[in-house]
């Protein structure tokens, strides 16, 4: 059971260390979302300026460039890496799960196992209890026949 438990802890620790990857790969991909935000953000601000300059607009199309590279960034970590990483966090949930239920299975055994050996316990020390008793009997009758047998005799 002791075994059992400890693989029960394992799993919660490996669920806890995917939870964390989980997180990390979405804090990453906020990270690049938020960053291509301010980027088209700065390049809508460009624009609005008015200007001509073809130096602004390099620089605008410069920031969309870098604004969509951010994108494919996310959108390349919110793809693989967090689905394998929700697929992992869920299959060893189940399996924490599973080991959890047939803890609480042998907790119940045990815990009947136990009841049992009391009560096997109880009824043999009952037995016990009684075989002295037919023992003493045997030995008070046996000492009766035996003064019964020597006053018949002397």
């Amino acid at each position: 059971m002791a075994k059992r438990v400890q693989a029960v802890e394992e799993k919660v620790g490996l669920i806890a260390q995917a939870q964390a990857e989980y997180e990390a790969i979405v804090e990453e991909v906020r990270g690049f979302c938020q960053k291509a935000q301010e980027l088209r953000k700065q390049a809508d601000e460009l624009r609005r300026s008015g200007s001509i300059d073809p130096q602004v607009a390099k620089e605008v199309k410069q920031l969309l460039e870098q604004a969509e590279f951010f994108d494919q960034l996310a959108d390349k970590k919110d793809g693989h890496p967090r689905l394998e990483a929700i697929r992992r966090l869920e299959e060893l949930q189940r399996e924490a799960s599973g080991l959890r239920e047939t803890v609480q299975h042998n907790k119940s055994v045990l815990a009947r196992q136990k009841q049992d050996l009391d009560e096997v316990k109880e009824e043999a020390a009952a037995m016990i209890r009684r075989a002295e008793e037919r023992i003493r009997e045997t030995e008070q009758l046996l000492v009766f026949q035996m003064a019964k047998l020597e006053e018949l005799e002397g």
